[in-house]
């Protein structure tokens, strides 16, 4: 009787020691998890807007200048713009410092 009592002891405590561990992983996991994201402000507030407006008084240029956002994704290009990551030598970027 007494082994049998020793081999339950032991998966309870066993089964403990699981329970424990995933539970600590768990809320590990989830303080991660709840921290704020981290993103930059805009150099310029507004200033996609403004650089929109001018490339369409541009006339033709703003037409290339539409296929190029097509051409290389819409969402890349547009977070290069607000980064100031587009040199002014290729398209007007007020967004640059």
């Amino acid at each position: 009787m007494s082994d049998s009592r020793e081999a339950a002891t032991s998966r309870t405590r066993t089964a403990l020691r699981r329970s424990v561990t995933a539970g600590l992983g768990a809320a590990t996991v989830a303080v991660a998890l709840a921290s704020p994201a981290a993103g930059a402000q805009p150099n310029h507030p507004a200033c996609l807007g403004q650089d929109i407006r001018a490339y369409a008084q541009g006339g033709s240029a703003f037409g290339s200048f539409v296929s190029g956002l097509a051409d290389g994704g819409v969402g890349t290009e547009i977070q290069a713009h607000l980064a100031g990551l587009v040199p002014d030598t290729s398209i007007p970027n007020s967004c640059n410092d």
